[in-house]
């Protein structure tokens, strides 16, 4: 500038610039803070670059996406012949082959009802663990159930209404000369010991199930035989109806010879 304060000749052919300068410099506050900004903006576009440089080399990123689509394809395949669908057959429900009777509704302590024809049926056993230490009672003293080979207990829930089935499998233990202990609770003593008193019953045995061991033990579903062979081993089937037939599995519950 000139001494007149007007502009002065530029020698250098640059074109003409103001400049002004602050008295203070917290003027220039605004300014520094967009420049911080704009530093800042920079900055995360830089490491938005260096986050996508991956996925913008399509050479490296389309073989890994398809080899992850097909293992997850072979995956749902597997899986899909693996897992049994709605309609696969379940396992073998016992008693199916049975025809319920037509006097189910008769309950134990009305035993002189009489016994409908039936279809007779083989039962499928389950072997089960052995039997528990602890008692039955018998004319109120107490048997160890570990002390029962060789013979077969019918449990008997208080809503049973199986006393048909119950004389039909007395009379298979008799032919094969095994003991049968008839256990239910309590309540059910009087019932079962005219079960017991029939000529067909031959060794029937009542006992009560004060503690609720063997329901405890074995889950058992309407009338169920657990059957205790020479060596103590179990097997049990569940839901009994009238015509089963059990002979086979009581013949094998003697001791040899």
């Amino acid at each position: 500038m000139n001494q007149g304060g007007e502009p002065g000749h530029d020698d250098y052919g640059l074109p003409r610039v103001d400049i002004e300068i602050p008295d203070d410099a917290r003027e220039l506050y605004r300014d520094v803070q967009a420049y911080h900004r704009e530093l800042r903006a920079l900055r995360r576009h830089e490491r938005s670059l260096r986050w996508r440089a991956p996925f913008r080399k399509a050479g490296y990123l389309i073989p890994v996406v398809a080899g992850c689509l097909i293992l997850a394809i072979f995956a749902g395949l597997v899986l899909s012949m693996l897992t049994p669908g709605p309609y696969a057959p379940g396992p073998t429900q016992r008693g199916s082959a049975r025809t319920p009777s037509a006097s189910s509704g008769t309950s134990a302590s009305a035993s002189s009802a009489p016994a409908a024809t039936t279809t007779a049926a083989t039962p499928a056993q389950t072997t089960v663990a052995p039997l528990p230490s602890t008692p039955i009672y018998v004319a109120g003293k107490p048997v160890p159930l570990r002390t029962l080979t060789s013979t077969a207990l019918l449990v008997i829930p208080a809503n049973c209404a199986c006393s048909t089935a119950v004389r039909q499998l007395l009379a298979q233990a008799k032919s094969a000369r095994v003991p049968v202990y008839l256990v239910g609770p309590p309540a059910l003593r009087p019932a079962l010991s005219r079960l017991a008193a029939a000529p067909s019953a031959g060794r029937a045995i009542v006992a009560t199930d004060r503690r609720h061991v063997l329901a405890a033990t074995y889950r058992p579903a309407g009338l169920t035989a657990l059957l205790v062979d020479s060596a103590g081993a179990v097997t049990m089937d569940r839901g009994l109806l009238p015509g089963a037939r059990l002979q086979a599995q009581f013949r094998g519950l003697r001791r040899p010879g």
